[in-house]
């Protein structure tokens, strides 16, 4: 009896495998060509000592940010922003607000469907605490693989008021 379940299942998972839910002979999409950046955000990581993991070690926080003026110019492949760092306020006190400087701030970006982005000429990572106190330059290659355009990054202003 167990020898009959056994090849029962055996027939079942193989059907199961070699099968496809897919037809056959569909048409394949065109891959996009956009190779822009359509937004822009900035943030500030710190270790917040007030709060630990198990270990002992502080616990990363993060601020957002915020983009007071921007300006996405797709013709010139240029982003120009002005960022303001908000008040102070629970853990984000007053000393770790006055750290916040072009030189440690992390960005991130929307970007066209099914682009990468990959930062060129030093240009500190995505995602990443890096220095933005000099224009900064990404490629944003489109999906299908062949289109991509360098874009610039500006932060005008850190205001810190």
């Amino acid at each position: 009896m167990n020898r009959i379940k056994f090849i029962i299942v055996g027939v079942l998972l193989s059907l199961t495998i070699f099968t496809s839910c897919l037809k056959s002979g569909l048409y394949d999409l065109p891959a996009f060509t956009d190779a822009n950046i359509n937004n822009i955000y900035f943030e500030y990581r710190y270790q917040d000592p007030s709060s630990t993991w198990i270990d002992g070690t502080a616990i990363v926080k993060n601020v957002t940010l915020v983009v007071v003026t921007k300006n996405i110019d797709a013709s010139a492949n240029t982003v120009t922003v002005t960022v303001e760092v908000p008040a102070a306020s629970g853990t984000f006190t007053t000393d770790e607000r006055a750290k916040v400087a072009l030189t440690n701030l992390v960005c991130t970006t929307d970007i066209s469907t099914a682009a990468k982005i990959e930062p060129v000429n030093g240009a500190p990572l995505l995602g990443r605490p890096g220095d933005f106190s000099a224009p900064r330059n990404y490629l944003v290659t489109a999906a299908d693989g062949k289109t991509s355009k360098t874009w610039t990054i500006t932060v005008t202003a850190l205001n810190n008021p």
